[in-house]
């Protein structure tokens, strides 16, 4: 099942039936295995499924315990809990305060509101999701580099990823992360019809390049960040796939403009983390520099 209608559909069954009792029940029947799904789950949204259920229950169960008279246990019940304490537990870890007390505080309470996937997260089937503002640290890159031109990087930046993967990167010599792969673009000045393209791994420092290889360092930035997941392999993604990438996190930052401006044309850089694939949704995350307006 293509990512973006698996978990459009996994939230839909959230909301419409947020008091079933078990985080299973909303799984039943989707093609995919419960520990693969959760980790999607996380990925693309960056919460715990069982959390965000969690938070949603109890979120529903504001308006029961705040605009009726009944009875926590009742309200713990509708909620999908089989205990009333289990509910209070919770209810006080998501908010500070027991039901008894929400009722006589006179609080604003924020609740966790649903998860929504709209047609600009759609890359063909596959899912996009953000933008998210991450503060990165400075970090090391070691790899081979390539000068591409823009016009062509869709086409010759993946293949130069999958070259230094399957070839190169036993090479460098004791990488922080053995399976993440970065690929970093440099662009030396933004009226040049090329980039640099850094096919790379992240090291503990730039000691001992071996010959015909490159050292970078990425400088501690605030960044925008996006999620990618697309079913099919990382070896897979081909111009056609990284146009349609790159036009929908285009789209979604210019949603943005007035927050922050975006800093592309220093440098961004693609991680994959080759474990989280198994074996049909790849994961890969994009992250650039941006300037946030303070106005």
């Amino acid at each position: 099942m293509e990512p973006y209608i698996l978990l459009s559909e996994l939230l839909s069954r959230i909301e419409k039936n947020v008091s079933s009792a078990s985080e299973t029940d909303y799984l039943n029947d989707l093609p995919i295995s419960n520990v693969h799904l959760r980790r999607l789950f996380k990925f693309a949204f960056g919460v715990p499924l069982k959390s965000y259920i969690r938070s949603r229950k109890l979120a529903v169960s504001l308006e029961n315990l705040m605009q009726t008279k009944k009875r926590v246990l009742d309200i713990a019940i509708e909620c999908g809990y089989e205990h009333e304490q289990t509910y209070i537990r919770a209810f006080k870890r998501e908010y500070g305060l027991t039901p008894g007390e929400c009722r006589d505080s006179g609080q604003y309470i924020h609740v966790t509101t649903p998860l929504h996937l709209f047609p600009k997260n759609n890359v063909s089937g596959n899912l996009v999701y953000g933008p998210d503002m991450v503060m990165i640290p400075s970090f090391h890159l070691m790899g081979q580099i390539y000068q591409i031109e823009i016009a062509e990087a869709p086409t010759k930046a993946p293949e130069a990823a999958k070259q230094f993967w399957w070839n190169r990167r036993h090479i460098i010599p004791n990488p922080a992360e053995p399976n993440i792969y970065y690929g970093l673009t440099r662009t030396p000045d933004p009226s040049l019809s090329w980039t640099y393209y850094l096919p790379s791994m992240r090291v503990m420092d730039l000691n001992g390049i071996p010959e015909g290889f490159t050292g970078d360092t990425v400088r501690a930035s605030m960044c925008v960040g996006f999620r990618y997941i697309g079913n099919h392999h990382y070896e897979e993604i081909s111009e056609l796939r990284a146009e349609e990438l790159y036009t929908a996190i285009d789209r979604l930052v210019k949603e943005h403009s007035g927050r922050y401006e975006l800093l592309d044309s220093e440098f961004f850089f693609e991680k994959i983390d080759m474990d989280a694939y198994d074996g049909e949704y790849c994961q890969m995350e994009w992250f650039a520099p941006i300037k946030v307006y303070n106005t």
